[in-house]
């Protein structure tokens, strides 16, 4: 047999009998092995002596020496220089000896008397490769163990009967146990479950059990062979005599081991994070709470004083002279303004809160649309800006919230007006495309740029103007979107600095709105259960 052993080989030969000694050595004189050095011994003691000195790639054993008989001597090697592959030479010939042999950590056997030349040889060098695969294998085990305990998240190995075969030191932190009371243990029982107390069988048998969110996870993972990934469950355990109901977070991968199915599951505990969701939902609830109870109290006091300001500024309750007139109308101005800014609060509640629900019936967009170009007429006259609409024929009707509809063109009309100067235009442009309305606001104002384009559909964002003295709630345009995208629309803008800006709808024709969709289905969280 040729070689293909890229190093020499340091052999050890550990034989008392003269024979069988001498045969060894002429046949090896004969091999091709590239044998750098070899060792002789004749008793177990003397090799072992050996092997403390010097490091050795290759044992041919003989099991019976005079200080050592049978399995023992093997098992002597292998225990003191586990790193050195061995190849047992004896007498003996059972199959059943054969494979204890190997099962006791020899790389190979041979029978005295039945081998020769080119079968010394293809043992030794087998039994030397096997040992550096071997070696090679436990490497890469152990790092991967290592990696598995270095993980900060828990980490389970699970067979196909939810017994744990492997776990990191996060679990076992996690539930305080030693090792020896985890492995091929059930889930819910390493993981303290409330249910695994149930009787003296354990995790799987409480009527409970059945409803087992992580038990329903291994199984579907292993049953479907696809992995689960980060559903949240909370579970109630019992950790050192407490009852606790901490929040984790399960993923689980599929995995073959010995060709049989296991489930890689992870547990992140996110108990702290729950928490704090919990505490900013209950912040956030109350900040709109607030915000709510304190614009409907600003309400009522502000029609009051909008109806003053109206009757005096309009001369009801006496005459007024121009300068009584000119401050009347700043007053009017700024209680219009905040009437308009309490409105574009509430309504973003609303949207905020999912409370605004639309009204959806067929409405007749070009009557929608003449009623907003009559609101705003007078504020494109006294702005000295022509206002005109165009219509396509036979515009069909649409399936909408009329009033909220109005209120997104009232919202683009009067900001076409404020942003374009005298003696430009404004139009509102309505079009039939396919199964869409198409209605486009376009005004030849002072423009928006580019940068900006992206970001004025953010709530509370405005686009600052030189010399700009207009300001609202930066509301106006995010309730707007909302609207739309209620409906199952877009809106798409474009603008162009000192020529003007067009705002562009589309709303389908018929169909379910975008709150009409049934929201993705959550698993029930129940009680009295693994994951309740």
């Amino acid at each position: 047999m040729k070689s293909s052993l890229k190093k020499t080989i340091n052999m050890l030969v550990v034989e008392d009998d003269l024979m069988d000694k001498t045969m060894l050595q002429r046949l090896l004189a004969k091999s091709s092995l590239p044998i750098a050095d070899i060792k002789y011994a004749e008793f177990l003691d003397e090799a072992i002596e050996l092997l403390d000195r010097k490091k050795f790639d290759v044992v041919l054993l003989d099991l019976n020496l005079p200080d050592s008989n049978g399995i023992e001597t093997l098992v002597r090697i292998v225990r003191k220089h586990p790193d050195v592959a061995n190849v047992v030479i004896t007498g003996e010939c059972s199959q059943d000896f054969a494979l204890e042999v190997v099962a006791s950590g020899a790389q190979d056997y041979l029978v005295k008397g039945s081998y020769n030349i080119d079968t010394l040889s293809r043992a030794i060098y087998y039994a030397i490769e096997r040992k550096r695969t071997d070696e090679i294998l436990d490497r890469k085990q152990k790092n991967i163990e290592a990696i598995f305990d270095a993980v900060s998240i828990g980490m389970l190995l699970v067979d196909e009967n939810l017994e744990v075969k492997r776990v990191n030191d996060a679990i076992r932190q996690m539930v305080n146990k030693d090792y020896s009371h985890i492995i091929n243990r059930r889930v819910g029982s390493i993981l303290c479950c409330i249910n695994s107390t149930y009787d003296e069988q354990g995790c799987g048998y409480s009527p409970a059990c059945a409803e087992c969110s992580l038990h329903k996870i291994v199984e579907s993972v292993i049953d479907s062979g696809k992995s689960a990934k980060k559903v949240e469950v909370q579970p109630t355990l019992n950790i050192d005599g407490k009852e606790v109901t901490p929040w984790f977070c399960i993923s689980a991968e599929p995995v073959i081991i010995d060709k049989r199915k296991h489930v890689v599951v992870s547990i992140e505990d996110i108990t702290d994070r729950k928490r704090t969701e919990e505490k900013l939902k209950e912040t956030m609830e109350l900040k709109s709470q607030f915000i709510s109870t304190v614009s409907h109290e600003l309400r009522t006091p502000l029609a009051s004083m909008k109806e003053a300001v109206a009757i005096v500024y309009d001369g009801a309750v006496g005459k007024i002279n121009a300068k009584q007139k000119k401050f009347l109308s700043i007053a009017k101005r700024n209680v219009d303004r905040l009437a308009r800014l309490i409105n574009d609060v509430l309504d973003f509640q609303k949207f905020e809160a999912d409370k605004m629900k639309p009204n959806m019936h067929l409405n007749d967009i070009s009557k929608l649309v003449r009623e907003v170009y009559t609101m705003m007429l007078s504020s494109a006259k006294q702005k000295k800006v022509d206002f005109t609409l165009k219509f396509e024929n036979n515009v069909p009707k649409a399936r909408l919230d009329g009033d909220k509809i109005t209120q997104v063109l009232t919202n683009l009309v009067d900001n076409a007006i404020k942003f374009t100067p005298e003696q430009g235009q404004v139009s509102v442009c309505v079009q039939h495309r396919g199964e869409e309305l198409v209605i486009c606001v376009s005004d030849t104002g002072i423009g928006i740029p580019e940068e900006h384009l992206l970001k004025i559909f953010d709530r509370f964002y405005h686009v600052a103007q030189p010399g700009e003295q207009i300001r609202g709630t930066g509301l106006g345009l995010a309730i707007v979107k909302r609207i739309v995208t209620m409906h199952g629309g877009r809106i798409e803008v474009e603008s162009e600095l000192n020529k003007g800006t067009t705002f562009t709808i589309f709303l389908p024709l018929t169909g379910k709105c975008a709150t009409d969709v049934a929201p993705v289905e959550t698993k029930e969280i129940r009680q009295n259960t693994v994951v309740k």
